[in-house]
This record gives C-alpha cells, sequence and structure tokens, in this order.
C-alpha cells in the first residue's frame, strides 16, 4: 500500500525520505501567503497539530492519489487551510532537497551505466528528451489564453523538457514554459544545452528539429529519419527508425509513470500553475527514487 499511497517503491525508502527532510522539516518556516511569510529560515512559527512525517505522508497522497484538499483535511482531522500550509511548505523543501539529489549526470556515471543496447549502436548518447504537457485551467487574460494554449492539444497547458539517461533515469526536467511553445525554442533556451560537451549526442522524436543548435556545441542529434523526396524509406532507414524507436521508448515510458502520480491529471487550477514547475519535478524526481530499491 506504499506506493498506491505515496508512490515509493517501500515504507524503508517512505523513512529514509523523511530522515533526509528531518534535519530541515524542523526549522521550516510555514507558508502562509505573500507578504506573510518571511523568507529566512528560523524555528517554525507555532506548534503544528500534525506531526511532521504525518504531514509528509498527507502531502505524498496528494501528490500520487490525487486527493482533494478537503478529503485529505477530514482523514487527517485538520482545516482545510492548514493543509494548504502544509502542502506548499512540504513541496518547496522537497523540491530543494531532491534538486540537490539529483544533478545532471558526468560523462562518466552516464558511460558507466549504459546499457549494452545503447553501447552497440549509439554510445556517444548523453540524454534521451520528449516534451509533455499538462493541461491547465485557462486564464481570464487573452494574452495568457494565447500564450498557453496548445494547437497539438486544442487546450490551454504548461509544457514540460524531460530528459533520461540511457539507463531510464529522469536526468533533466525543465521549468514548465506556456503550451503554445515550440519543441525547438524549449530546448534551446531550457538550459539542457549548455550542460552539454562536445561529442555528446542527444536522442529524440522528429519533432526536435534542433540539429544546428546541437553542431554549434559540438555535439549530434539521433532521430527518425525524414521521408525524403523517393516518397518511401530505405532499407537502412527503416532500420534506423525502428532502433531508435525502440530505444527512445524509454522517455515516454518514464513520463507515464511521472504522470501515475494523479495530482497531474485533468486541469490543473490557476491557484496551482504559480508552484507546478515544483510539483512536477518534485514527481520526476520521485520516480527516481525506485532505482534505490533496485541497486
Amino acid at each position: 500500500m506504499t506506493r498506491f499511497y505515496t508512490g515509493l517503491p517501500s515504507f524503508a525508502i517512505f523513512l529514509w525520505l523523511y530522515n533526509y527532510l528531518s534535519s530541515k522539516c524542523f526549522r521550516m518556516t510555514y507558508w502562509r501567503g505573500e507578504g506573510q511569510t518571511s523568507s529566512s529560515d528560523r524555528l517554525r512559527m507555532s506548534p503544528s497539530c500534525l506531526r511532521p512525517i504525518d504531514q509528509l505522508f498527507a502531502v505524498l497522497m496528494r501528490l500520487k492519489v490525487g486527493l482533494y484538499v478537503q478529503d485529505i483535511s477530514e482523514r487527517f482531522q485538520i482545516s482545510s487551510a492548514s493543509f494548504s500550509m502544509y502542502f506548499s511548505t512540504w513541496i518547496s523543501l522537497i523540491h530543494a532537497e531532491l534538486k540537490f539529489l539529483n544533478p545532471f549526470p558526468s560523462k562518466d556515471i552516464i558511460t558507466r551505466t549504459m546499457p549494452e543496447s545503447f553501447k552497440a549502436k549509439y554510445p556517444s548518447t548523453r540524454v534521451i528528451i520528449d516534451c509533455t504537457e499538462l493541461f491547465i485551467q485557462s486564464s481570464s487574460s487573452l494574452i495568457n489564453q494565447s500564450l498557453t494554449f496548445s494547437s497539438y492539444k486544442h487546450h490551454t497547458t504548461v509544457k514540460f523538457l524531460v530528459g533520461i539517461s540511457p539507463s531510464g533515469v529522469i536526468t533533466f526536467v525543465s521549468d514548465a514554459w506556456p503550451g503554445k511553445t515550440s519543441d525547438r525554442q524549449l530546448t534551446e533556451e531550457c538550459g539542457l544545452l549548455d550542460l552539454l560537451e562536445p561529442n555528446d549526442s542527444v536522442m529524440a522524436d522528429k519533432g526536435f528539429t534542433t540539429a544546428d543548435l546541437l553542431e554549434k556545441r559540438q555535439c549530434f542529434l539521433n532521430i527518425p529519419p525524414f521521408r525524403g523526396t523517393s516518397g518511401q524509406f530505405s532499407t537502412d532507414e527503416v532500420f534506423k527508425t525502428q532502433e531508435i524507436a525502440q530505444l527512445r521508448i524509454h522517455v515516454e515510458r518514464s513520463i507515464r509513470r511521472v504522470k501515475n502520480y494523479h495530482i497531474l491529471e485533468g486541469t490543473i487550477p490557476l491557484t496551482m500553475v504559480h508552484f507546478i514547475t515544483e510539483i512536477f519535478q518534485v514527481c520526476c524526481w520521485l520516480t527516481n527514487l525506485d532505482y534505490i530499491s533496485t541497486c
């Protein structure tokens, strides 16, 4: 039931996460809204109704099961305002601490953990990338509606670029961008290219027309070939398309695992959009904890 309620692979991993965060959580300043929360790190402002370990459990339930605030408040016998305060504060703490544990890995780590399927054909692969979108509530502002409307999803969305290592670990998650942003612009401006080194290669889908951006950094792009003027693929192009599809499907699977956190389902209300970057990145990094249990 630990995985069902928290998304973590075992109760031992839940305790490990709490113990890792516990030294910081006792010095948290709980979020009470703009203008009412000091940015300085100091002792908690008032005694809490819930023990910190229960606060963490409630927050993970909100992320994984997607329960409404009022539902969780009833279960833990606290007010909705108290849980909202816990949620905002713990998301900020978890985000800061897991970000430290999930840096973009060095080329040496990528090479040492690379599966044989990549070593055989694409040994220079540093990251496999894809974009994903989350529905958000439409703003009353026509300008914001225009910026966030996705012609692909036919809805207002926020967009993320997600990168994984050849071994399947999520190694890069961009900030949230308006849904109108193209894959090329997002790749160019999200900061991923600054992390690459000469002779690295990036694997992606056909929509990522970024070969020229990578060439400027002495890197390479591996995408399925485009059909030429002949109207059909050659035998070599068919094989290359199949090879890349079989390898890059792992990033799609990783994104599906992230979206098992049901808080990301449906339409994100505007009240959550201001920290949707932190929520999505936390969900991504929590899925990486699956690899702890398999080590």
